[in-house]
Formats: C-alpha cells, structure tokens, sequence
C-alpha cells in the first residue's frame, strides 16, 4: 500500500479546485470562474489500486493584496507544501507570469517531488503549442520540477496520466492513514462552503468577498439532515440583493447548496438560511482564528 499527501498550489484562478474535485471524483471544493473562491485548505481521501491519496486544495496564493486577510490566506497555502509528499504546482498553458514565479520562489527549496501541471491545455485546439510554450520557460525553472505535464480540468483531459505521474511518487509505507473518511473536515464545513459557492455563481463579482457563512445547526437523523445557515453581510444594502426580489435570489442559492449537499452527504437536506448585516465579520477574532 502507498500513502501521501499531494498539495495543489498556484495564483488565484488558475483551476485548482477543478482538478482538485476531478483527482478525488467528488464535488467538495467550490469551483466558480472568480478568485479566491477557496478559502481553507480543504483535504479529501480518495483509494484506488491499492494507494491512498490525500488531496489538498488551497487558497490562490495572492502577494499582491496585503490585508490580514489575505496574509492568512497565503500562510494556509504555504504551509500545505511543508506538509506534502507530492506538490503539484498548477499554472495557467499559456502564460508564466510574475506571479507564478513568486510562487516558484516559495516552492523551489522544498524537498518534496514537484509536479508542474499546464492547466487549460483546451485554449490550444489544436494541440500544437506546447513545444513553443516550454521553450519559453527558462531552464533554471524547467530544473525545479520532477515532471511537467499539460492538462485541461475543464475537459477532464490527460488527468488519468497526471494520477499515473502521482502515484509514482508516493511513498510505499505499507499503511492506510485514512481509512473510512472522505475528509478531514466535518460535514458542517462542506455545507457552509456549498452555501458561499452558491452566493458567488450567483451574485455579483464583489459582493460575495463581502459575505461570510455560518452554520448554527445541523442535525442529523437516518433519513433526513436539517441544516441552519446564516450569511453575514458587511454593507445593508446587500441584504436586499442576496434575499432577492420577493426572496427569489435566496431560493436560487438555496437549491444548488441544498442539492450539493445531499450528494455529498447521499441523504435529503432541509436547508435555512438566515441573512443578516454585520460590518465588522471580516476584522472579528473568532473568524480570523477559524483560518489560523
């Protein structure tokens, strides 16, 4: 049997959290076309021919934007790659920016077996560009990494061969870690994240940055779970436009969260929601501890 750990790290919005849920077959970590919709680092086991894999999804590692905040967020980011067997650095196929080295500058001392995943390979129809793109990337980052490989998350392409290169590199230690779990987080975590997911595919690109999700209940019978949710909003004149005209907005949101959650959790989820205003969410010790 082998077991490690496997770290996806990159910039925001380079499709991290797609290859993530692809590499474990469930939907547990949001994915939207807006940055920063990860916020924790979010684990998932997944067993297959005979090898245990603990994918870990991370927040985009942003050093452009210097509130606490987001320092906390790149500090969860970082340090998944100390923790890491495999590190499977993800960028955008086309385009090796500023801010992709500044990440290669976090990564390049570390031990571990590095991997750096082309993400997006579809942009390229025809499939004829990569020499060019490699020619590109400077040796001495070339050197870095143990493999390089061109994928697409969007077409599901080439991933099969990405957990082929993977398995390569994990230990053999003969023992399973995680044997009966899909994940280290408890079930309360996913349903506030469905929740957040939800607010951010359906309202506008700032507003969702702007909001914070609580679960107050969750309960669990045989058939059933009943979950009691709040959104905190730091500006009242949002609380209009996440509840909706005649609560439609909230009812959207509510159904792909409620659906979400009864596939990860395969039992039917009754699901409210609670809005209410709160400026100072964002800045309160006990949410900024919930990251730490």
């Amino acid at each position: 049997m082998s077991s490690g750990n496997i770290s996806i790290i990159g910039k925001p919005n380079v499709g991290k959290s797609t290859l993530f849920n692809l590499l474990i077959k469930r939907h547990l970590s949001g994915e939207t076309n807006k940055p920063q919709t990860t916020r924790h680092k979010i684990d998932a086991v997944l067993h297959e021919d005979e090898t245990e894999y603990l994918f870990v999804d991370t927040p985009g590692i942003n050093f452009n934007i210097r509130k606490d905040f987001n320092r906390i967020l790149n500090k969860n980011a970082l340090s998944a790659i100390y923790e890491s067997d495999i590190i499977l650095h993800l960028v955008n196929y086309f385009d090796l920016d500023k801010d992709d080295i500044k990440v290669i500058e976090n990564i390049k001392d570390i031990d571990s077996p590095k991997i750096l995943v082309l993400n997006k390979t579809d942009l390229d129809k025809n499939k004829k560009k990569l020499p060019n793109i490699l020619s590109k990337i400077p040796k001495d980052i070339l050197d870095i990494y143990d493999e390089i490989i061109p994928i697409s998350s969007k077409e599901s392409d080439n991933i099969i061969n990405l957990k082929k290169l993977i398995r390569n590199y994990i230990p053999k230690n003969n023992q399973i870690n995680h044997s009966n779990i899909i994940s280290n987080k408890p079930d309360e975590f996913f349903a506030a994240e469905y929740i957040r997911e939800a607010c951010i595919k359906y309202l506008s690109v700032e507003l969702p940055y702007s909001l914070h999700v609580e679960i107050n209940k969750f309960d669990k019978e045989d058939n059933i779970i009943s979950i009691a949710s709040t959104i905190y909003l730091k500006k009242k004149s949002h609380l209009s436009i996440v509840v909706g005209k005649n609560g439609s907005m909230l009812v959207k949101i509510s159904k792909l969260a409620r659906i979400n959650s009864e596939n990860l959790f395969n039992k039917k989820v009754y699901l409210k929601i609670f809005v209410k205003y709160d400026p100072k969410w964002k800045d309160s010790e006990s949410f900024l501890n919930s990251y730490s």
